[in-house]
């Protein structure tokens, strides 16, 4: 199986279970099967709708934002592949393994850690020239401040 990918999610409406994608890289039918992943999302599913401004649509071209219906909870940013069945190239029969022994590994040796550099001192800042400081009478709230 071979995926192309098609466009991304911009958008997706929770209650409705629709995501709105911008079709960038290609095209989208119903019957196709798409793919949709992103950071936290892996989702394969069947096109089973498709809308453009609330017309039901059967195809929908690169540069379009469709709504598409879908089973799991999807986030923008999450890439769509169109999932194209393709013929794998033929693999070559494995080379036979001869039956010897397994021989241990002597674990391999671990490098002890970097010694971290010691970082330069950083100088205090320059202070700013401050206001004088307010009379001690005007120094509490006004609910502590004798009357």
């Amino acid at each position: 199986m071979e995926r192309k990918k098609v466009g991304e999610v911009f958008h997706f409406f929770g209650k409705i279970g629709v995501a709105a994608i911008r079709l960038t890289d290609g095209s989208l039918a119903i019957g196709d099967t798409v793919q949709i992943q992103g950071p936290t999302t892996n989702l394969e599913q069947t096109v089973d709708t498709l809308q453009i401004e609330h017309a039901e649509v059967s195809r929908a071209d690169q540069g379009q934002e469709v709504g598409m219906k879908v089973r799991e909870r999807v986030r923008e940013k999450d890439f769509i592949y169109k999932v194209v069945p393709g013929e794998s190239p033929a693999k070559p029969p494995a080379p036979a393994k001869a039956a010897a022994p397994a021989a241990r590994k002597a674990p391999a040796k671990r490098k002890p850690p970097a010694k971290r550099k010691a970082r330069p001192k950083r100088k205090a800042p320059a202070r700013k020239a401050t206001r004088a400081p307010r009379s001690k009478a005007r120094r509490g709230s006004r609910k502590s401040r004798r009357r």
